[in-house]
């Protein structure tokens, strides 16, 4: 391998493995003790050196970087001074310039027969990110890793799909890593507190990174972007075909490498006493005149509990009488087990619950003389201590139920009863107030219909009082009419009659012939001319009767398409009244009916 920066020698390293069973964490690589070996690089065309730092790529890395101090402290005979050390190994670096073989990774490692599920959140121990690396070391940096990459392409003659994957690995960029690799045994290759170097980023950004475990390193590797992909990214290849030969474990992408740990899982179903019970302890008075002692009774010792609601009472009772022993049974229900179980949560919290009563402190009686009731849930022991005693159905009835399916299933259900009878209660709300404001729009609208119907009867009852003045108006214009026609007729016959009278007193004085006639020829005349006269009048009454007739007979057809054309009229009238009625009822008729029309 050509030496494109120094590397620690192998005399060093063979000082190291004394050191490599100690305690190392590589995150200490950049702390106060840490040394780091630097060593300048001189870029064609840069005018001014880099600062030294610990992202100098030409450095050897693989070492832990407290194997570095350590071996410092012993050369300088345990001295805190690491500037000795650091002149010591850069000098070193630059006599070495033949390639050397990467240290064994066991030097680094820390016990490899630690168990590995002991450590479960050790985290990835990097000096820094590839990306700020990558960002401090510029444009030099990226001309370097073209060559890199490169490089690798010159490694082989033909393309690298068509390489065996022996021959892969011994690519002078990752053959000192996979002979380090094939020195370990499974149990080292899996363990997750061994600090890896990335090969891919030996002399360049991140040389001097640590990666605890395999997995952390792979992930590097599978997405390191911007610098040497290519050689990454054939590492990765290369490193997921060897642990797949060694049957290792390969976690995908993406996927944790560790995992979250919640509630234990022994903590499985248990069974409770059902009816919830709620064992009430130190409940005996005193002793009668025949030595029995007595105790509370059943209604004083629910009226102490009443805010709980308590179902029944019960106390236990011995050959001497009361035992100072109570049970308050509460409702079969899980509304009934969380009430039991406020009281038992009110003993706990004032100190009367079982680890009171158990414990050899417990008081009897507080200030005033008053008893000191004691008070927890009951389980089956308690209930049989209770009925040690009892026989037959005097015993106390119960069952041990599962808590899950008692109590959890039943809250659970509750918890989506009430849910629905809240979305119920809101559906019931959102259509009552929609119901309301129905009903007062409907009350508004009826007021309204009601009225407009009165106002319509009213305008309806108008109408007809003024139809019946119009017809009256025109019954009296037609009477007018008539009796105008009647008054022109009359006269016209009277006219008529006079007319008449004056043709036949014309007539008459045209007959007046004097029979005593003094001349027989004058007589003659005279009759003659009045034959003529008589003759001439004839015809003009003659025709004066025909043309009356005409006249007669056009007046009656006058009258006749008169009165045919007014009922026309009429008709017309009435259609035309008859259509706009109905336009005007379908504009102010209900909806519905023009629905249903």
């Amino acid at each position: 391998m050509s030496a494109k920066g120094g590397f620690v020698s192998e005399a060093s390293s063979s000082m190291m493995e004394p050191l490599a069973d100690s305690k190392m964490d590589p995150a200490q690589s950049d702390g106060d003790g840490a040394v780091s070996c630097r060593k300048s690089k001189d870029i064609a065309g840069s005018s001014a050196p880099k600062t030294w730092d610990s992202h100098n790529p030409n450095l050897k890395a693989w070492s832990h970087p407290d194997v570095v101090q350590k071996l410092c402290m012993l050369s300088n005979g345990g001295s805190g001074s690491a500037s000795g050390c650091r002149k010591k190994l850069i000098a070193d670096s630059m006599d070495d310039t033949k390639g050397n073989k990467l240290d064994n990774p066991d030097v680094v490692s820390k016990n490899d027969d630690d168990d590995d599920d002991s450590v479960d959140d050790t985290d990835e121990v990097v000096n820094k990110s590839d990306d700020d690396d990558d960002d401090d070391d510029g444009d030099a940096d990226d001309s370097m890793d073209d060559t890199d990459d490169e490089d690798l392409s010159d490694d082989f003659d033909s393309d690298s799909s068509q390489k065996s994957h022996e021959t892969r690995k011994k690519c002078k960029w990752f053959k000192n890593f996979f002979e380090s690799l094939d020195a370990l045994s499974f149990e080292e290759v899996n363990n997750r507190k061994r600090p890896w170097h990335c090969p891919a980023c030996q002399f360049g950004p991140g040389a001097i990174n640590w990666y605890q475990g395999l997995q952390p390193l792979m992930t590097h590797a599978r997405t390191k972007g911007r610098k040497r992909v290519k050689l990454h990214r054939e590492f990765t290849e290369l490193l997921e075909e060897e642990l797949r030969r060694r049957g290792a474990p390969v976690i995908p992408v993406g996927e944790a490498f560790g995992n979250w740990k919640g509630l234990m899982d022994d903590e499985k179903d248990h069974l409770i006493v059902w009816p919830p019970m709620v064992v009430i302890m130190n409940t005996r008075l005193e002793q009668d005149f025949r030595g029995q002692w007595v105790g509370m009774g059943n209604q004083e010792l629910r009226d102490y509990f009443s805010s709980y609601g308590p179902f029944k009472p019960r106390h236990s009772y011995g050959p001497q009488g009361h035992r100072g022993i109570s049970i308050l049974i509460f409702e079969s229900s899980a509304g009934g087990y969380v009430e039991a179980e406020r009281l038992h949560r009110q003993f706990v919290e004032q100190g009367s619950d079982r680890r009171a009563w158990e414990s050899g402190r417990r008081v009897l009686f507080c200030s005033g003389g008053k008893r000191q009731l004691y008070g927890y849930m009951a389980v089956e022991e308690d209930l049989e201590y209770f009925d040690q005693h009892s026989h037959g159905k005097s015993k106390v009835k119960y069952d041990l139920k599962s808590y899950e399916k008692m109590f959890v299933n039943q809250i659970k259900h509750m918890t989506e009863a009430n849910q629905q009878l809240s979305w119920f209660r809101n559906k019931a709300a959102k259509q009552e107030t929609r119901s309301k404001a129905l009903e007062e729009i409907i009350v508004t609208v009826s007021t309204k219909l009601r009225k407009t119907l009165e106002e319509n009867r009213i305008v309806k009852q108008r109408s007809k009082v003024q139809h019946e003045q119009n017809k009256e108006e025109l019954d009296f214009q037609e009477q007018f009419f008539k009796n105008q026609i009647s008054s022109i007729n009359e006269a016209r016959d009277e006219r008529e009659a006079n007319f008449e009278k004056l043709q036949l007193e014309e007539c008459e004085k045209i007959g007046d012939v004097d029979v005593n006639p003094s001349n027989i020829e004058q007589y003659k005349q005279r009759v003659e001319e009045i034959a003529n006269r008589i003759q001439l009048q004839g015809e003009v009454m003659k025709d004066f009767v025909a043309d009356r007739e005409k006249l007669i007979k056009v007046q009656e057809d006058k009258i006749a398409a008169t009165k045919r054309r007014y009922w026309e009229e009429m008709m017309a009238l009435e259609n035309a009244f008859d259509a706009e009625l109905a336009q005007l009822r379908g504009k102010y008729a209900p909806q519905s009916s023009v629905v249903e029309g």
